[in-house]
């Protein structure tokens, strides 16, 4: 469960049960940064979701609707398919991390194809975030983190209702196709 806190500074609640002791865990922060973990030592079995998740509510903490969060997208020229399926691979799990971590969002999708504006062959990953900026930012770090050649992203993002694109982070390598375009 994946709650907010409207308002300066912006906050976030996660509440999710572990994998390996399969009790529930909290994590809360400021949107945009990892946020401090908590076990509780509570098992879903005794203590319901609602339950705990109750106090947090009580705060003013609501859920946010995913059709209003920002769109952020990462793109790399194409290689061989072999790679920039490694790649790729690398990419998502990384900024899925870095999303989650720090209660910006997810990652929506992967693409390889033909972008439309000029027919140049890339890769797109696919994010929704709550703050398209500090979305962009968690996917660059991300990329940073594991050498998933930040050089050669072209990170940008829009608003959900938006249809002009802010590129973020352009290309390094200057042997790429042309600017940021879908």
């Amino acid at each position: 469960m994946d709650l907010f806190l409207a308002g300066e500074p912006r906050r976030f609640v996660q509440i999710w049960p572990s994998l390996e002791t399969g009790e529930w865990i909290v994590r809360e922060g400021l949107l945009g940064r990892a946020g401090r973990l908590t076990e509780t030592g509570l098992r879903p079995e005794a203590v319901p979701l609602e339950e705990l998740a109750a106090p947090v509510l009580g705060r003013g903490f609501a859920e946010h609707d995913d059709e209003l969060m920002d769109w952020v997208v990462i793109q790399f020229p194409a290689g061989r398919k072999s790679a920039d399926e490694g790649l790729l691979r690398r990419a998502v799990e990384d900024v899925q991390q870095a999303l989650e971590e720090r209660g910006l969002g997810y990652v929506d999708g992967w693409d390889r194809g033909k972008r439309a504006g000029d027919g140049e062959l890339v890769c797109h990953v696919f994010a929704r975030s709550m703050d398209g900026e500090l979305g962009a930012v968690a996917a660059m770090s991300a990329l940073k983190w594991r050498r998933s050649d930040p050089q050669r992203a072209t990170i940008a993002h829009r608003s959900h209702d938006g249809e002009e694109w802010s590129v973020r982070y352009g290309r390094v390598n200057g042997k790429l196709p042309g600017p940021f375009v879908l």
